[in-house]
């Protein structure tokens, strides 16, 4: 394990400090736990950005093969899919 100095307001380590002790952990304990989830929480995010660009991905695939027409505007079509709005003509 590694030592890392890092700067904190004392209000804040205060508040801190209280939370850790409610939950029975000392300082160490309570930051360690505090940064895994926020790493969890980092991935999550990433994931769920992924998803989104497939879905998009998809949606705009399946206007393309539906239209097959090479002068279909895919960007209309996706701000539309965004809004709500009804699947627009191409």
């Amino acid at each position: 394990m590694r030592k890392v100095m890092i700067t904190l307001p004392q209000d804040f380590l205060d508040e801190m400090d209280k939370a850790a002790y409610r939950e029975h952990r000392n300082r160490s304990e309570f930051i360690r736990e505090a940064v895994r989830h926020y790493m969890a929480r980092t991935e999550e995010r990433a994931e769920a950005r992924s998803e989104a660009i497939g879905r998009a991905m998809r949606v705009q695939e399946e206007a393309r093969q539906r239209t097959r027409n090479d002068s279909f505007d895919s960007t209309r079509f996706i701000r539309a899919w965004r809004e709500g709005s009804a699947r627009p003509n191409p």
